[in-house]
């Protein structure tokens, strides 16, 4: 079957392929399912495949450090898609999606959905998109990263993500009983739950920008923030020193280009709310 064959067989549909079925990958899956999407992904757990088919997505074992497939995996060919791999799980971050993405491209697919971060921001103050100047060896691996994907050759969005809450990620956990710098620095964290609101609506976009932040409009310091969540799980509160002017990440862009607002708008309000809902 040739390229072009392949092709038009996957663009008569809405199908997704998902690099990296982990804390966003999997919910996201599920979430594009009942939607009506055609979704299908990667894991690195044999035992994992056999349970995402009883849920109807489509899944392949990948070690994505291994030598990568010359020719793109079959049960990822899709229209768009989304790469969901941290770069902790990969040895040489930037070259290694870079060759995903162009691999992906040449297959066929269309668009592809990065899932970067905000460490690509250094300094102090008010950060839009435009802003990028990482000051870190992981900022500056993260925005290799973006370039090596945009220059794929398919339609690229890079979604810059805040810190990741929700889920089994309990920010009480995070910093309970250590001692920091910076209490007064802003938190940027963008919830789970608005990350399955957002990345949904992105998809059912046909044209992207090119970057776009997704952060909480709410930062309050983190010694306020953490030393709550602490407390709400009955943890050892945090304990910091020093003031600190840090970063407030703006994702107001994403939101006024989808026309609805981040659900999670007052992060002590999520804190309470989780607390009550008893999720571990």
């Amino acid at each position: 079957m040739s390229i072009n064959t392949q092709a038009e067989e996957v663009f008569a549909g809405n199908s997704v392929a998902i690099v990296g079925l982990g804390w966003l990958g999997e919910p996201l899956a599920l979430t594009l399912l009942a939607q009506g999407y055609q979704v299908s992904g990667t894991t690195t757990c044999k035992d994992k495949c056999a349970r995402l088919a009883k849920a109807g997505i489509c899944s392949t074992v990948w070690d994505i450090n291994a030598p990568l497939p010359k020719v793109w995996p079959t049960v990822l060919r899709a229209n768009t898609l989304v790469l969901c791999v941290p770069p902790g799980k990969v040895d040489d971050y930037a070259n290694t999606l870079g060759q995903v993405a162009h691999l992906a491209a040449n297959s066929g697919v269309q668009r592809i959905l990065f899932t970067s971060a905000t460490s690509v921001y250094a300094g102090l103050g008010h950060k839009t998109e435009a802003d990028a100047a990482p000051d870190s060896a992981r900022g500056e691996r993260m925005l290799a990263a973006e370039q090596a994907v945009q220059d794929s050759g398919a339609q690229v969005l890079c979604l810059r993500l805040s810190g990741l809450v929700g889920g089994n990620r309990e920010p009480g956990r995070f910093l309970a009983g250590r001692s920091f710098d910076g209490g007064d620095e802003p938190v940027n964290l963008v919830a789970q739950e608005d990350l399955l609101r957002f990345i949904p609506a992105i998809l059912a976009k046909q044209l992207w920008p090119s970057t776009l932040n997704m952060s909480a409009p709410h930062h309050p310091s983190r010694r306020d923030f953490y030393s709550q969540a602490a407390e709400l799980r009955d943890l050892p509160a945090p304990q910091f020193s020093g003031g600190g002017q840090g970063k407030s990440i703006d994702g107001s862009a994403l939101s006024e280009w989808l026309g609805f607002s981040y659900q999670v708008t007052n992060w002590f309000d999520w804190l309470v709310a989780r607390s009550q809902a008893k999720i571990e």
